[in-house]
């Protein structure tokens, strides 16, 4: 009877430190910490295009939860929704790694900045749009 426990033993362990390990994040994954909150659209630039919210009387929010769900509203009434993730990967604008943002219903951007009461999301291509926001 003791070698059959023993037995047991020596299987679950390895199974038990195998379901620990795969509680744990990847490495490939990145923390969204610093992006959930909501953030108040503060103007878009980029080539022959200045918007503010005064110049086109909307006011636009993007909202972000820690359980990786976005929301987009303007003007109070939400118009996009969806899950969002990060990932790393090389630019088509400068062919340098950067941070990029990938929403389920409204594509993917560069983080071109981030932290405590700013975000600037930008265009991958030459004639991009950089889209600020804050805090």
């Amino acid at each position: 009877m003791k070698i059959s426990a023993m037995k047991k033993l020596l299987f679950l362990i390895p199974v038990f430190l195998l379901l620990l390990c795969a509680c744990d994040n990847r490495e490939d994954e990145f923390s969204n910490e610093a992006y959930t909150g909501t953030w108040k659209w503060v103007s878009t630039a980029g080539p022959n295009v200045n918007e503010t919210p005064l110049s086109t009387g909307k006011t636009v929010s993007l909202d972000f939860t820690s359980e990786w769900q976005y929301t987009i509203s303007e003007n109070d009434v939400e118009i996009s929704s969806g899950t969002y993730s990060l990932y790393e990967d090389v630019s088509s604008t400068d062919h340098q790694q950067r941070m990029f943002i990938q929403f389920s219903a409204d594509g993917i951007k560069i983080v071109k900045e981030i932290n405590a009461t700013t975000l600037s999301l930008q265009d991958d291509d030459v004639t991009g749009l950089t889209y600020h926001h804050e805090k």
